[in-house]
């Protein structure tokens, strides 16, 4: 089975600690299709000289914005690379 491309935005900084439609929609997402083999990130938050692939085996959590809530910046998701 192939499984669709989606893009999904990050939405505001707060989202993991707001109740909203679109954190509803986030969470339920993983269950909506079979697990995927990889997973595809492109991000304009990285930037390189040349395109580049991070290939890691714990992607770190990184905070890039300031002057919200302590509880977002006290989140980490040590995602497998």
């Amino acid at each position: 089975m192939t499984l669709p491309s989606l893009f999904l935005s990050h939405g505001a900084p707060t989202l993991p600690l707001t109740d909203t439609p679109a954190r509803a929609f986030l969470q339920q997402l993983g269950h909506t299709f079979e697990r995927p083999k990889a997973i595809l990130v492109i991000s304009a938050h990285w930037e390189t000289a040349v395109p580049t692939v991070n290939a890691v085996d714990s992607n770190e959590t990184i905070h890039d914005f300031g002057g919200f809530p302590r509880a977002l910046y006290d989140l980490r998701y040590p995602a497998p690379g």
